[in-house]
């Protein structure tokens, strides 16, 4: 025995079962597994389903957005075929020409050749001026208008 239990023996505080009882090394208990419970559950919480219709909500407007998007390119592309097919269909240079033409875009001055029934006809406001990729083309009137009409965005020069 220790030393620490035979002075509680003397001293009276303890029995010799006692000391027997916590000299010994307790048993292990053999571990009991749990039975598992599977709780089926019939209907998701109030905010699971929250979050599952939001996600929901979301993925849609996302497709919607793309969908608007690629709807406008579309459109975009097929309004930038017509009128450039448009303008090569109406084209007015001549590359004889030798009078050359100023005119104003913004605030640059650009300059295209003309012949002399042209530069009248421009006088009298009856040609246009516009761009097909970074070529100056000279178209007539009602071309012009014609275009405005169809992209607004296009620069169309009457002068």
């Amino acid at each position: 025995m220790s030393s620490l239990s035979d002075q509680l023996l003397k001293a009276g505080l303890v029995t010799k079962e006692q000391v027997k009882k916590a000299t010994e090394k307790p048993k292990k208990k053999p571990f009991k597994t749990k039975k598992k419970t599977v709780a089926k559950k019939s209907e998701p919480s109030d905010l699971a389903q929250f979050y599952a219709e939001r996600k929901k909500q979301e993925n849609k407007e996302k497709q919607q957005e793309a969908q608007r998007k690629k709807e406008a390119a579309r459109i975009k592309k097929e309004t930038k075929i017509k009128v450039e097919k448009l303008i090569s269909e109406n084209i007015l240079n001549d590359d004889t020409a030798e009078i050359r033409f100023n005119f104003v875009v913004g605030t640059s001055i650009k300059y295209v050749f003309v012949t002399e029934k042209q530069q009248q006809a421009l006088i009298d406001g009856e040609l246009a001026f516009t761009f097909l990729g970074s070529k100056r083309c000279l178209i007539p009137l009602a071309t012009a208008q014609e275009i405005k009409t169809i992209d607004s965005s296009k620069i169309v020069i009457i002068p």
